[in-house]
């Protein structure tokens, strides 16, 4: 599967899954008076009148206190909304606020928006105390601190600006930005008496949540604006279902610390069905069970459990007639059904179906997405006819062919569907649905050797999508799906991610609606952050894909004393460059380099060359461009990655790691001979990459990764120090850390740290 599909599909559910990491909130629209001016003079919640009605996000913390820590916290998930991460100056500010004293202002409300002017701006309302009252030295303080940080920095007397009975009449407030655009329009809108608190439906939205603290709003109208400051500008268009999602929702930050963001939200609404919230009210939630039927490196999913699917058909249905969509649905279904011989609502409601939900993992080095169905009616042959006895479920499972491409598509929404809808297989009451590749995966068992429902529990954590009854459930994991987000997400939050997750074996997100008693539509977001943790040995080999480097790789200039960056351009040349981007030197070549080169200095003269490999052989180029003799040198095997390149002893006598195309790691001279007492490395399984050299007790070992797990050599190679199965195999991601005497740190597939002596 393409890229654009995966990215297409998260992003219309960013602003749900997704949001929990990024903590997608938006903000804006326009309300009854009524409701408003009580919330303006509510000391809860009055600090939002504050608050320019045009703010695409806003958040209502507890205290200034609580707000520095959670903004600055590069651990939690709303930092990067203080700017942009390469220049917050709002962020610097805060930290070095947090740190310090911040006297009065410490248990002072304070609330943060984002609005929209080319990029996401921040604006930060402070109270800091009675109007009319002296400012207090460290107020001051505070105020010149924001100023020579180049903070737009102002502190109002509201009185002499804000109407009369509201809460801000009686405050002082101080205004910082990074645009002083934004703290004059805060006080514009002070003395006009308009706010977020006039924006329709917010009223409502505030008066449900009770308070302001650690809250945050979210307008789904204006989802575009939030989209246009975070994302890539070719997923705009992917908001237009959140748009239509509900009116407003809220949500209180029940928990933020290292390793777990909890987030209880509500939907306010409209009683009709503009709305698709309202569509969950036709039929009861049901618990989920597609994690049982998911691998435990699924990147993606979103499944929605039914109790009833001919109530949740015709719930969804009148919603897509009132959004003007139904004759288009309509006119779909007939067409598969000319095709089929059966409609998709009469296919659906026959099957039974108990649960839909789409999944993306990978096979291989593809991305795959697979249709998962929970049948209901056991009997599937009513309308799988054609299909292979064996592929029933007393049997084992089988690759089958698959007729009714789009059907599920026509009946529950255009994301489920799979790309390749041409195969499928039957086990455990569930139809899974994709193509030859994704479905192979079950029925060959390494989709379910190790379930998601398993991972998660080894993990230790209850995410809300494995608890209770729900409309809605869905899943994302930041480590496995990084390189995706990459292309959702503008540089600044999609770094925010990978940061989010660095040194964590695992980040999942996840993002639920339910129902309460009073008939109210709830949801639960989460983030968890695990350190270490228990997890099931593989057994079968899964991501063989041994990624080679393409540079550019740094090397030192011996005529400049400066570091440059030697790459291959598509053409295959050779080139050296400046690293601030000047151009060199480019000479022609004629094949792939194999993902690494380095310097040395091979005549001993102080002069530098640089050493790579292509084919089967070394090479060597000066720093002018020109290849020097005796290279190339023969190794006589195709290389996929090298050399990695050592001087030992220190006397420019090198030495070289090569790991070949058949899966064996060499050690040579830049003779290309093997020294005597050498014996080759390899494994069983897939090697991911060149050795890596760790110093124990004054000897070298080599740390060789596959794909199954970490193995330990000897400087001399030959049989691994380390043979251990199960759970006891070292994972693959492990630290290799030098502990006493000849001995190691790892951590296990167990989940624990053990220390393995290597002699």
């Amino acid at each position: 599967m393409d890229r654009k599909a995966i990215i297409a599909c998260i992003a219309v559910l960013a602003g749900l899954a997704a949001l929990v990491a990024a903590a997608v909130f938006f903000l804006y629209s326009g309300t009854g008076e009524t409701k408003s001016a009580a919330i303006a003079s509510e000391g809860r919640t009055g600090l939002l009148a504050a608050v320019p009605s045009d703010a695409v996000m806003v958040i209502g913390f507890s205290d200034l206190k609580t707000a520095c820590r959670m903004l600055t916290d590069t651990s939690g998930c709303f930092h990067y909304f203080t700017g942009d991460r390469e220049s917050s100056v709002l962020q610097k500010f805060l930290s070095g606020e947090n740190a310090g004293d911040l006297g009065p202002l410490k248990s002072a409300k304070a609330v943060l928006s984002l609005h929209y002017n080319g990029s996401l701006v921040p604006l930060m309302v402070i109270d800091a105390g009675r109007s009319g009252a002296s400012a207090d030295s460290r107020i001051q303080r505070f105020m010149a601190d924001a100023d020579s940080c180049g903070l737009s920095a102002s502190l109002l007397d509201c009185a002499d600006i804000a109407g009369s009975g509201t809460y801000l009449y009686r405050r002082s407030i101080i205004l910082l930005s990074v645009s002083d655009v934004q703290t004059k329009s805060s006080a514009r809108h002070i003395a006009k008496g308009i706010s977020i608190l006039d924006s329709d439906g917010f009223a409502d939205c505030a008066e449900k949540v009770g308070h302001g603290d650690n809250t945050v709003f979210i307008s789904c109208s204006e989802i575009g604006k939030f989209f246009t400051g975070i994302a890539d500008k070719g997923i705009y268009g992917y908001a237009d279902f959140l748009k239509k999602f509900s009116g407003w929702a809220c949500f209180s930050i029940v928990q933020s610390d290292s390793g777990r963001l909890r987030l209880d939200g509500t939907f306010t609404t409209d009683k009709g069905v503009e709305d698709f919230v309202n569509v969950f009210k036709g039929y009861s939630p049901s618990r989920s069970t597609v994690a049982s039927v998911l691998p435990s490196y699924t990147i993606f999913f979103a499944g929605m459990p039914l109790d009833d699917v001919s109530a949740y058909i015709a719930s969804a249905d009148a919603f897509a007639d009132g959004a003007g969509r139904l004759g288009k649905i309509e006119s779909v279904r007939s067409q598969l059904q000319k095709s089929s011989g059966i409609s998709p609502v009469q296919w659906a409601s026959t099957l039974g179906v108990k649960e839909v939900a789409a999944a993306f993992f990978k096979v291989g080095s593809s991305v795959e997405k697979v249709l998962l169905m929970k049948m209901g009616n056991k009997d599937m042959t009513i309308v799988f006819r054609d299909a292979d006895p064996s592929s029933g479920k007393d049997a084992a499972p089988k690759v089958c062919r698959y007729s009714y491409g789009g059907f599920a598509a026509s009946v529950f929404g255009p994301f489920f569907n799979a790309t390749e809808e041409t195969c499928f297989t039957y086990m455990d009451d569930w139809i899974i649905v994709g193509s030859e590749a994704a479905v192979s995966e079950y029925v060959e068992g390494r989709a379910l050797e190790y379930p998601l429902s398993g991972y998660v529990a080894d993990a230790s954590i209850q995410p809300d999508f494995m608890a209770g009854n729900k409309y809605f459930v869905s899943y994302l994991s930041v480590k496995d799906g990084k390189d995706v987000l990459g292309n959702i997400f503008k540089s600044a939050y999609s770094a925010a991610f990978a940061e989010a997750a660095e040194g964590y074996s695992y980040v999942p997100l996840s993002f639920c609606v339910s129902g309460d008693k009073d008939g109210s539509i709830s949801a639960v977001a989460e983030e968890f952050r695990v350190n270490v943790m228990k997890t099931k040995a593989p057994v079968f080999e899964r991501d063989t894909v041994v990624t080679v480097p393409k540079g550019p790789f740094k090397v030192k200039n011996s005529g400049t004393g400066k570091m440059n960056l030697f790459y291959q351009q598509d053409n295959m040349y050779l080139c050296l460059k400046e690293v601030g981007g000047k151009g060199i030197w480019g000479v022609p070549f004629s094949s792939p380099i194999c993902g690494n080169a380095g310097t040395i200095d091979y005549f001993a003269n102080g002069k530098l060359q640089i050493l790579f490999a292509s084919g089967s052989s070394l090479y060597l180029i000066d720093r002018l461009g020109r290849y020097v003799s005796p290279f190339p040198v023969d190794l006589g095997k195709e290389i996929l990655i090298g050399p990695g390149i050592y001087d030992f002893n220190g006397n420019r006598k090198y030495n070289v790691m090569i790991l070949h195309k058949d899966n064996t790691i060499e050690m040579y001279n830049l003779q290309a001979r093997r020294p005597a007492q050498w014996k080759t490395i390899t494994a069983k399984e897939t090697i991911k990459g060149l050795p890596e050299a760790v110093k124990v007790a004054g000897n070298t070992y080599w740390v060789v990764r596959t794909s199954i797990q970490t193995l330990i050599f000897g400087f001399y190679g030959g049989e691994p120090l380390t043979v251990f199965e199960g759970d006891r195999m070292i994972r693959s991601d492990s630290k290799v850390i030098p502990g006493e005497g000849a001995s190691v740190k790892v951590v296990c597939y167990d989940g624990k740290t053990h220390t393995i002596k290597l002699q």
